[in-house]
């Protein structure tokens, strides 16, 4: 499996839930439920974290291209992707929710100025849960599997950092409420779970080498030495 063709999968794992997002944004125009709580007022809004809440896509698609090897690694974070994608869409739709958020007037730093341009691209809606919370927590769960991971403990921590920084980019951007990050989290394990418990391809256990050549499962007729 190409580079080429990785980044295929998670292109097309994405594109459906991007365009439902939007569509869902487009047509939903009332917050019916108020998710806020008097510990989300007292988070500060601090802009610089933008850097962190854009880090999302090129990590996953990074990871998802050069750090998993295994076939069926790989392909179970792209079906995660799907489920994740489908059933925060269909929440976006039942329990659709607003975050009100303070307008930038003036952007003087780099920082207001991706804000402001963020904000003005995704509007206050789909908030429960969140999307950035949901795919870096699955991102982690999965990072966790990979051999290469588990040969460098130190790797799996910096993933889990990373995580914990996305969730409190959400916060002190106020883009998402406290709850959206707990559910959020929440989505994430239970799709990483339904992802592995499916069995994704008819030999697990086949490597992806470097050059795209897959190691073959042994024969019940070979021999073992």
């Amino acid at each position: 499996m190409s580079i080429k063709v990785k980044a295929r999968y998670l292109f097309l794992a994405f594109f459906p839930y991007l365009i439902l997002y939007f569509l869902i944004q487009s047509l939903i125009e009332a917050s019916q439920y108020d998710l806020s709580t008097s510990l989300d007022v007292q988070i500060p809004f601090i802009p610089r974290f933008i850097w962190i809440y854009h880090t999302i896509l090129p990590v996953i698609f990074l990871t998802g291209i050069l750090l998993f090897k295994r076939k069926d690694i790989f392909l179970g974070l792209i079906l995660a992707i799907i489920f994740a994608g489908a059933l925060m869409c269909i929440s976006y739709i039942m329990f659709p929710s607003f975050y009100p958020r303070e307008a930038i007037i003036g952007a003087s730093t780099p920082s207001e100025w991706l804000l402001d341009i963020t904000r003005s691209i995704d509007g206050p809606h789909n908030t429960f849960p969140s999307s950035h919370v949901t795919f870096a927590w699955l991102l982690v769960f999965f990072v966790r599997l990979s051999e290469y991971v588990q040969k460098k403990p130190l790797i799996q921590h910096l993933y889990i950092v990373w995580a914990i920084l996305i969730s409190v980019s959400t916060l002190t951007l106020k883009q998402h409420f406290i709850v959206d990050v707990f559910s959020g989290i929440a989505m994430a394990a239970i799709c990483f779970y339904i992802a592995r418990k499916i069995d994704i391809s008819e030999n697990k256990n086949k490597l992806i080498n470097i050059d795209d050549k897959f190691i073959p499962p042994r024969r019940h007729s070979e021999k073992v030495p």
